[in-house]
């Protein structure tokens, strides 16, 4: 239910009319006016009022960008966690960008066009691969805004940028000899008679074998603790993230258990082999 206030102030009297605004984070929304018939003309109809709650719903496109980065970093996207540090400092980054285009329109005006219109001027001034991560995140943002019910229908849907180009080679994947070749250099060198080339290499030895044995990515076993490796293998259960600091895996699937070959795991008490 509205009611009226009367407010007296440095400019003189007005009347403040607070009203139910659902779009409002408080329940509520405030409307002022010079004389209390203005007021209360706006109190008894409820149309006006209904159109002052769509009017303080709409958001600018930076407003949005900004609602998506706090609840990126203090509540998490879709019900998951929030972001680590480093993350958010990448998403403010990228916000900036979709900041600086010159919208003209309010997020729930924008169209399939004006989406089109955004990426030919990313990959203008910002090259292909920087517009396809800034596209990916403005798909988040407007997401987001749909799922709060700021826009209806997330227009951006169906509009990327593909990175590939004619001038793409595939991917070398090193043959089984090629990896035997480069452990078989490892041992070599764990074992030189020159001490400081010796110590050196029985640190990274053990590393190339637990990267070739299980399949882990870089972050993962550049992070492993020494008491992760127990059971016969290795307990994943961290990382290291963007910003090169220690983190917890990437997903919750990320956490997993991983058997090693018998070779493999007691290098972390034997880190050089015989010579």
């Amino acid at each position: 239910m509205a009611d009226i206030r009367k407010r007296t102030g440095a400019k003189g009297t007005t009347y403040q009319v607070r009203y139910a605004d659902p779009s409002s984070e408080t329940g509520y929304s405030y409307k002022t006016f010079d004389t209390a018939k203005e007021a209360r003309a706006f109190r008894e109809d409820s149309a006006a009022r209904a159109s002052a709650s769509a009017r303080h719903g709409e958001r600018t496109v930076p407003e949005a960008v900004e609602a998506w980065l706090k609840v990126c970093e203090k509540e998490g996207r879709d019900g998951r966690a929030p972001v680590s540090p480093s993350t958010h400092k990448q998403y403010c980054y990228i916000a900036d960008i979709i900041k600086s285009y010159h919208w003209q329109k309010d997020v729930a005006a924008l169209t399939k066009p004006d989406i089109i219109a955004f990426r030919s001027w990313l990959i203008a001034n910002h090259g292909r691969y920087l517009a396809a991560k800034t596209l990916r995140t403005f798909h988040g943002v407007l997401g987001e805004m749909a799922t709060r019910g700021v826009v209806s229908v997330n227009v951006s849907t169906g509009v990327s940028v593909r990175k590939e180009t004619r001038y793409d080679e595939p991917i070398a994947v090193p043959s089984h000899e090629e990896v035997k070749a480069l452990l078989k250099a490892a041992d070599e060198l764990a074992n030189s008679k020159n001490r400081q080339t010796a110590r050196a290499w029985a640190r990274y030895r053990p590393m190339l074998y637990l990267a070739v044995d299980s399949g882990m990515r870089p972050q993962e076993y550049v992070a492993v603790a020494g008491a992760n490796l127990r059971d016969g293998g290795i307990h994943v259960d961290r990382a290291i993230d963007r910003g090169g600091e220690l983190s917890v895996t990437k997903t919750p699937a990320g956490r997993r258990f991983i058997e090693l070959s018998p070779d493999t795991f007691e290098m972390r008490m034997r880190p050089a082999i015989p010579s």
